[in-house]
């Protein structure tokens, strides 16, 4: 269970509509702790059993009043809210009076009192009252979606992830989140907005390699705040794209030599040619669609303007395309790092380029096949 007193779970729930107040014990009802219900309580309210909800962290989203409405990306159409724990101690947010918003709170008290969370959530007093975010810690953001919304029986949040962590959300666990980004392009970009948008991806590269991507958002992104660590981090998934475009561009010129569209002697040169690293990165960069006015586009636009700068300044030939800033930068850091180390100033440029690396790695896995 998710909560716990000497080591005895607390696993039953009762509602008391007049006194407004949660209660949740053990099965011998030997300990028990009041948990008292601050939002205002509408006349019309849902069923807990038709919403998925889940922990989240940010380090920069995270006043009382960064609260959104999380978008379908697709299909344009509201599918949950995601908003700080706060939110559900304190009338004194500007939410308080948004009705639908108050049914998913409502929910929000009934899920976080009776769900199996992936860790253990010890307290420290019993018999006693205790708000909501002193459960569940004050940096905690909550994530509500509506299954009937969502439409997908085999629905995991972890396709969601990459779109999440593109506004600085990470699954919170027992891995502390030490990150906070070198640019708060977050808050100058978001705070006061109303909408977020994610786009669910069932890119494959979720499911393999045992899962690395899933801990890189759930471990390694959220502890290893280091530009150094996190660019070779993220490079991985530059690699596993690299092998993927590899293979597609193979299999394509295996059938041309199959149906003797070309040589021997030009199959041989041309799959030398794919084999090239920094083609196969230009070629993963140049698929992508970056739409006008989007953040990713704004980021890839710093990324593109900073890696020149940090190429410059490096004595290193400057190319426009992104896949070769990208392939650039990444040998300069594997082969140069220590000449890097002596000069402030690229190391700044390096801890904004790695952050803006991040995003656009987040959109390669949403938009790749």
């Amino acid at each position: 269970m998710a909560i716990f007193y000497n080591n005895k779970p607390l696993n039953k729930v009762e509602f008391d509509d007049v006194d407004k107040v949660f209660t949740i014990s053990d099965d011998s009802r030997e300990y028990s702790i009041s948990v008292p219900y601050i939002p205002k309580l509408e006349s019309e309210r849902y069923d807990a059993n038709n919403f998925h909800l889940f922990l989240f962290e940010n380090n920069h989203l995270n006043a009382e009043n960064d609260v959104f409405q999380l978008y379908d990306k697709d299909k344009d159409y509201r599918v949950g809210w995601i908003f700080p724990i706060s939110v559900l101690d304190s009338n004194e947010n500007d939410f308080a009076e948004n009705e639908h918003l108050n049914r998913y709170k409502l929910v929000a008290y009934q899920i976080l009192l009776s769900k199996n969370f992936d860790y253990k959530i010890e307290i420290d007093r019993i018999n006693d009252e205790i708000s909501i975010s002193e459960v569940y810690g004050d940096d905690t953001v909550i994530v509500i979606l509506s299954k009937e919304k969502i439409q997908n029986s085999n629905f995991n949040i972890h396709s969601y992830y990459p779109s999440l962590a593109s506004y600085g959300y990470y699954p919170k666990n027992e891995n502390k989140l030490s990150i906070t980004y070198p640019i708060d392009y977050l808050t100058e970009k978001f705070r006061g907005k109303t909408r977020l948008y994610l786009k669910y991806t069932e890119n494959k590269i979720l499911s393999e390699s045992e899962s690395f991507v899933i801990k890189l958002y759930e471990n390694y992104l959220k502890e290893l705040d280091h530009h150094l660590i996190r660019f070779h981090l993220l490079y991985q998934i530059i690699e596993y794209f690299i092998t993927n475009e590899f293979s597609l561009q193979f299999e394509k010129l295996l059938q041309e030599y199959k149906d003797k569209k070309i040589t021997k002697n030009n199959f041989i040169e041309k799959i030398n040619n794919i084999r090239s690293e920094r083609e196969n990165i230009r070629n993963i960069f140049e698929q992508l669609n970056f739409n006008d006015n989007s953040f990713e586009k704004e980021i890839k636009v710093a990324l593109e303007r900073n890696a020149k700068d940090f190429l410059e300044e490096c004595n290193v030939e400057v190319k426009n395309n992104l896949g070769d800033l990208i392939y650039a930068i990444r040998n300069m850091i594997v082969h140069n790092y220590r000449e890097i180390t002596k000069n402030e100033n690229l190391l700044e440029l390096l801890d904004k380029i790695t952050y803006e690396f991040e995003i656009i790695v987040n959109y390669l896995i949403v938009n790749s096949p």
